[in-house]
């Protein structure tokens, strides 16, 4: 089959260039048009350059340093399952719609992975078999759903959901980010100031009380005590912290210091609780799809689970399963665990008696979604004070440790004269 060089405009307005297999110049200009292109240039190749043209096709440019140390991105992912759903639901095959989409993507690892999808595919691979060997890219939940929009004929559907999925944890990831904004400034604002003083101010202060010989109060002499300690042991003191660092990313390991660390984190005031909200809503919008998909609810509960990063949660929902399995309604099984609002059982037990029950999940996954909404929103108005009060707490205690012997030194200067 003859092989044609194009160049093409994309979306972007950008010159896009490559080569495609094809028997006549118009099954090339068809393909290019399918994939959101306007052919500029087509030109069939000679058999010598059609042997480069291939060689060259199965190099695939090395990622970048940013891209091998940030991997694929969020929007990255976005773009992908938008552009494949869309191009699947208007009946382009999967191998069309990969080609289409390495000649669109930006990102070489994302490319990278494309054509070692398709080369799968056209091996014989199913689709979901291609993404399982990507473990880096896709989580077990896009593995999943993909597997089940394969199983129901809907792959279209399955691309469009993950999508919305990405989407959403977008969204909250944006919102956070804002939010928090103004708090990490007076973090390191408090930072800043309490290292500044430890280190420059509390020391100059330390000589002088020392030349005058004046009895110290004991939160001033716990402060020069403290400020001592730092000055002499900043290498012991790195060398501790990175220590502890690497001890914890070991204790990774153990399953037991996760949920011992998972549980500590659902206790944390504000931050806790809102956690629990946006992985409720991500499992409960898992839940919702795979139930339209037709899935029966004990393997719907068991994929569902894949969509909570906290081990705490995962257990929770594991417990909810072996009690479904057992016979316990999904309601009843919810509604003993103290961690679900009562209103949510309330909700899933009109969705089983009515038979609704992938409308009422997405019901939920809606009402937690407006929760952690709330709170985020909510969320520099709750932390700004607390923090303030801190910063001046501790700016407060440092001057008045320093400034309770210099009163005191003044009155034995003004009493000697």
């Amino acid at each position: 089959m003859p092989i044609f060089r194009y160049e093409a405009i994309n979306s972007a307005g950008r010159i896009v260039s490559g080569t495609h297999p094809a028997e006549i110049m118009q099954e090339v200009e068809a393909w290019l048009q399918k994939g959101g292109l306007s052919p500029v240039n087509i030109q069939v190749l000679s058999e010598q350059q059609s042997a480069r043209a291939k060689e060259a096709s199965q190099a695939v440019a090395a990622p970048t340093l940013s891209e091998r140390l940030f991997g694929i991105t969020l929007e990255d992912k976005i773009l992908f399952c938008r552009q494949l759903a869309t191009l699947l639901a208007a009946g382009v095959n999967i191998i069309e719609s990969f080609g289409i989409l390495a000649l669109q993507v930006s990102n070489p690892m994302l490319r990278e992975i494309i054509l070692a999808m398709t080369a799968e595919v056209e091996s014989g691979a199913s689709l979901s078999d291609a993404v399982s060997r990507q473990p880096k890219a896709f989580n077990v939940l896009f593995y999943n759903i993909v597997k089940v929009g394969e199983e129901t004929g809907s792959l279209d559907k399955a691309f469009a959901y993950l999508a919305a999925l990405y989407e959403n944890e977008k969204a909250i990831k944006e919102r956070i980010k804002s939010a928090t904004r103004y708090p990490k400034f007076v973090i390191i604002a408090i930072t800043g100031a309490v290292f500044f003083l430890m280190s420059f101010v509390v020391p100059k202060f330390a000589k002088l009380f020392a030349a005058a010989k004046v009895e110290l109060p004991l939160a001033t002499k716990i402060l020069m005590g403290v400020s001592t300690f730092f000055a002499d042991n900043t290498l012991g003191i790195v060398g501790a912290a990175l220590a502890l660092f690497i001890a914890y990313r070991l204790a990774l390991g153990s399953r037991e210091f996760v949920l011992f660390r998972d549980r500590l984190l659902l206790r944390v005031p504000i931050f806790g609780p809102l956690s629990t909200k946006i992985y409720m809503a991500r499992f409960c919008r898992v839940f919702s799809i795979l139930t339209t998909s037709g899935i029966d609810i004990i393997k719907t509960l068991r994929l569902s689970t894949n969509a909570l990063e906290n081990l705490v949660l995962f257990q929770m929902v594991e417990e909810i399963t072996g009690e479904v399995e057992d016979g316990v309604s999904l309601h009843e099984a919810m509604a003993s665990h103290p961690e679900i609002p009562p209103m949510v059982p309330q909700m899933i037990a009109v969705g089983e008696q009515s038979g609704r029950l992938d409308e009422m999940m997405a019901k939920v996954a809606d009402y937690y979604d407006l929760e952690s909404d709330y709170t985020i929103r909510n969320l520099s108005t709750l932390i700004e004070p607390i923090l303030l009060l801190v910063l001046g707490l501790m700016v407060g205690l440092i001057a008045l440790a320093i400034f309770t012997p210099m009163w005191d030194m003044l009155k034995v200067v003004r009493g000697g004269s």
